[in-house]
């Protein structure tokens, strides 16, 4: 920027003047201030100039000093109507509002505040800062244990990740904890400290959510997952090579079995050897719920990994009700009755989707009942099933037959190994064919009559319990185990459990405890919104919450001063919506702060 004086009808004219790039990036200038004869210091138009660009720039520390008092003075007027000239009109016609320079108004520093916010109430009505209080953790280690279990809920991250993550929250702003890169550390010894409290906090919590939800608890869903490594965590005893949910055999894992109760709340939760049979766990998971003092023993529903004739005893033995879904493989044996027993189909339901039931006397045990099921959808999907395994071995039989054929295998001891290899890939339907090898080729002869009866009974599964209830209601009570498995789902996707990235044995069980923690906050948005109506899942609610955000909203003044206001936006009709189900004040839940800067 310069002065240009001329001379206009005779007068003296004095003009501040911006060279600038039009759009083609052609040079030109324009006038900023015209200020007629203004009696401006001539000694100092040229750091008058130079501090009327820095401050237009918003560089005021690079000022020039020296200045007189009176070009100071005419450097805020110059500012003044360089300003107007420059803004951009608005519809008024004016680019001051109540000396606001309005087309210098910025948003900066903006921080995700919705789903955060929403996960700080779930965890305040559930009462964790002050149970983990009772159990000696300090106010510090609180709130970085929030910060862990809300970016769990929220974006599931690991330790290293997090400090990145949190600071664009409102999280330390709400919280008062400062995070850095240095704060991994800090949450590692944080996930160390929470986990020794892990049975009291889960017992307070059992506790606390049944008395908050007035919840009547009569059943008991237990059912086991598990989480595997992407590294060796040789380091873990409990890390072993087992039967994995994700077909990831090559990884070792742990088990993770978790009860529930009918309303999907978690109970408790328990870590094991990777390894370990289902129907193994179970005996540990009674003895932390106590089932056995319980003045009103539940119903205990489990599904047909648990279904040992031992644990059915210890189920009897501490007066506990049970529903247990008994294996594939056992149902062969009932199948004179679901030949001859007139079945009830359960009202209300499609034809595809229909399902049969009856009940009958326990032929084995006096004192137990059977209820014989009949699904129409688990049928086709279990034919289909059987349908597309028979067409993979089938394609791998003749393979193998073409290598033999071809004479790419010779010895006979090689191709007898590579035909059990080829029956051990395929148990579904390996049982239905013979292998004969002979005559420099290979045949594989199906059993018709036992696939027929393998075909008749897909659909057909059998519950073992010792209640007397109509077979319908027996139905629809072990039914309830779907809130088991959709409150895995859960903590599998949303809450990330796995796979899990910790080499030593309690950092994996930390982990796995934030998850946990995280699905009783989850729980509680669920089922706060459910009884209200809303049946909308967390990640639907996550993304509407999303756009509601913490910001810093700079207000520059006409004379020079900048007042600075960060506080939440408005959410919108939805977001309110969402807050007022959940009994949420947002503006209760972060106070407004108010700066000025002056020149």
């Amino acid at each position: 920027m310069f002065f240009r004086k001329k001379v206009s009808r005779g007068s003296r004219v004095l003009q501040l003047v911006e060279s600038f790039r039009n759009a083609e990036g052609k040079p030109r200038q324009r006038v900023l201030a015209s200020l007629g004869d203004a009696d401006v210091p001539l000694g100092e138009l040229k750091p008058i100039a130079r501090a009327v660009e820095l401050r237009l720039r918003r560089e005021e520390s690079l000022w020039p000093v020296g200045l007189s008092a009176e070009a100071a003075a005419w450097v805020v007027r110059i500012v003044r109507i360089a300003e107007q000239t420059r803004a951009l009109p608005l519809k008024s016609g004016t680019t001051h509002l109540d000396g606001v320079v309005v087309d210098r108004i910025r948003t900066d520093d903006v921080a995700g505040f919705g789903p955060h916010l929403v996960g700080l109430g779930a965890w305040d009505a559930l009462g964790l800062s002050s149970i983990l209080k009772r159990h000696g953790m300090s106010d510090e280690r609180i709130a970085l244990s929030q910060m862990m279990v809300i970016n769990r809920l929220v974006e599931p991250l690991s330790e290293w990740a997090l400090a990145d993550w949190v600071n664009r929250t409102a999280l330390p702003e709400m919280l008062g904890v400062e995070v850095s890169r240095t704060t991994k550390d800090r949450l590692y010894r944080t996930s160390d400290e929470l986990l020794g409290y892990r049975k009291g906090v889960e017992q307070a919590l059992r506790e606390g959510e049944q008395e908050l939800f007035s919840l009547r608890r009569s059943i008991v869903l237990y059912d086991v997952t598990n989480t595997h490594f992407e590294g060796l965590c040789q380091n873990n005893p409990k890390a072993k090579h087992g039967k994995n949910k994700q077909k990831r055999n090559d990884c070792r894992q742990v088990a993770v079995g978790m009860a529930f109760d009918e309303h999907g709340f978690a109970l408790a939760h328990e870590v094991f050897e990777g390894n370990i049979a289902d129907s193994k766990t179970l005996a540990a998971m009674l003895e932390r719920l106590n089932l056995g003092d319980e003045e009103l023993r539940p119903v205990v529903i489990l599904d047909a990994g648990f279904a040992s004739e031992e644990n059915i005893r210890l189920l009897e033995e501490l007066g506990c009700s049970y529903i247990i879904n008994i294996t594939r493989g056992s149902r062969s044996c009932y199948a004179e009755h679901f030949e001859n027993e007139t079945f009830v189909p359960l009202l209300g339901r499609k034809p595809e989707k229909q399902v049969e039931v009856k009940r009958i006397d326990d032929p084995e045990n006096e004192n137990r009942r059977l209820v014989l099921c009949r699904s129409a959808q688990r049928r086709e999907k279990e034919r289909a099933m059987i349908s597309k395994a028979e067409e993979r071995f089938l394609a791998d039989g003749e393979s193998l037959r073409e290598r033999i054929e071809a004479g790419r295998l010779k010895k006979s001891e090689v191709i007898e190994r590579k035909i059990g290899a080829l029956f051990k890939k395929h148990p579904r339907v390996a049982r239905f064919y013979k292998a004969e090898h002979k005559d420099r080729t290979l045949h594989l002869v199906r059993n018709d009559s036992k696939l027929d009866e393998a075909l008749a009974l897909c659909g057909d599964y059998v519950l073992k319990t010792d209640k007397t209830m109509a077979a319908e209601t027996l139905w629809e009570l072990y039914m309830t185990l779907l809130e088991a498995e959709k409150g895995f789902r859960m903590l599998k996707g949303t809450l990330g459990l796995r796979p899990n990235f910790h080499p030593l044995e309690h950092r994996v069980d930390g982990h796995i405890f934030i998850s946990v923690l995280a699905y009783h906050l989850l729980r509680w948005i669920g089922y706060r919104l459910e009884t209200a109506g809303d049946l909308r899942e967390w990640r639907t609610l996550r993304r509407l919450l999303g756009t509601h955000i913490v910001a810093t909203t700079r207000l520059p003044l006409e004379d020079g001063r900048e007042i600075s206001i960060r506080k939440p936006s408005e959410p919108d009709e939805e977001q309110q919506r969402i807050y007022t189900l959940l009994g949420i004040d947002f503006n209760r839940a972060y106070t407004p702060r108010k700066t000025e800067v002056t020149p």
